[in-house]
């Protein structure tokens, strides 16, 4: 993501549970190991924070490489483990998706970006951004009911939203996420009909222990507000500018999205300093946050119609 005006700064989170996944190390080219869980029923943080973990182990995980491509297939296992059904992998890039079932029709997205920056060195792994919102979606799908009563919550965790190397954001960004609405234009894939998405949910950077979730201004209002109740205030205070990301190709489709994104990570600066550094390590997440944000999530995405 690449921003285009600065946020205000803004209050912290609350707490969670406790459950131990288990995963195995990147060393050897081994796939993280999912383990055999059923859907929870309710936002398991700890988990979530594990599942921070098995993706840091991974290290760099730049659209395009080995450890990008066993990322992926530890995320479709884990989704099928979740009870998501359809789960698949696109093409070319490697977006997971799979769906919750709902009781009326339509779509619902809910995603995150599993890619990281390319090239910013051999200790970046993308904690925060890219592993933080991931590990939410994963929850979400652990803990939304099997059947919803509203639309259908179909999981997107995009590839490729990182652009290249210095290539420009806005030319080579989002790459994934312009792929996943391009093949739901043309119905394929596992993308659900382009005309039957009613709305998109973005989360990236939700790990930041001093959590600030601002309305992104090209974010939808409507959407924003009942994160924001569900919550009760804090961290969804306050506004910042637009952000380029994987909301932006939904939006230019007509579709109401929100990009909830802490983009002051580690300051009140944006971005914050720890962005794209290899500073933006494990420690820097705190499962707290995360509980923050899913418990809102699993309060305001059934709302959505």
């Amino acid at each position: 993501m690449s921003a285009r005006r600065p946020p205000r700064t803004l209050p912290t989170a609350v707490s969670a549970a406790l459950v131990v996944l288990l995963f195995g190390g990147c060393g050897g080219g081994d796939d993280p190991e999912p383990a055999d869980r059923a859907a929870s029923g309710g936002f398991d943080a700890d988990r979530a924070f594990a599942d921070v973990r098995a993706q840091v182990e991974l290290g760099p995980r730049p659209a395009g490489s080995a450890a990008n491509r066993r990322q992926s297939r530890f995320l479709a296992a884990e989704l099928r483990l979740a009870g998501v059904e359809g789960v698949r992998v696109q093409r070319p890039y490697r977006n997971v998706v799979g769906t919750i079932p709902g009781g009326e029709p339509g779509y619902v997205i809910v995603g995150a970006h599993h890619d990281t920056k390319q090239g910013i060195g051999p200790q970046f792994v993308g904690a925060n951004d890219g592993a933080s919102g991931v590990a939410v979606v994963l929850e979400l799908a652990r803990a939304l009911p099997r059947r919803l009563s509203g639309p259908s919550v179909a999981i997107a965790l995009f590839d490729a939203e990182e652009a290249r190397g210095n290539r420009p954001f806005d030319q080579d960004g989002t790459r994934g996420s312009r792929q996943y609405v391009r093949y739901a234009e043309e119905e394929r894939d596992g993308s659900p009909p382009l005309a039957q998405i009613r709305a998109m949910v973005l989360f990236d950077l939700v790990g930041d222990c001093d959590l600030q979730l601002p309305r992104e201004s090209s974010s939808d209002e409507g959407l924003y507000a009942l994160f924001a109740d569900a919550a009760g205030g804090a961290p969804f205070e306050g506004t910042t500018g637009a952000i380029s990301d994987d909301h932006v190709p939904f939006i230019q489709t007509g579709i109401p999205a929100v990009d909830l994104i802490d983009f002051t990570f580690g300051s009140a600066e944006t971005p914050g300093p720890y962005w794209h550094t290899e500073q933006d390590t494990l420690d820097k997440v705190c499962p707290e946050s995360l509980d923050a944000v899913g418990e809102a999530a699993l309060e305001a995405i059934p709302q959505i119609r």
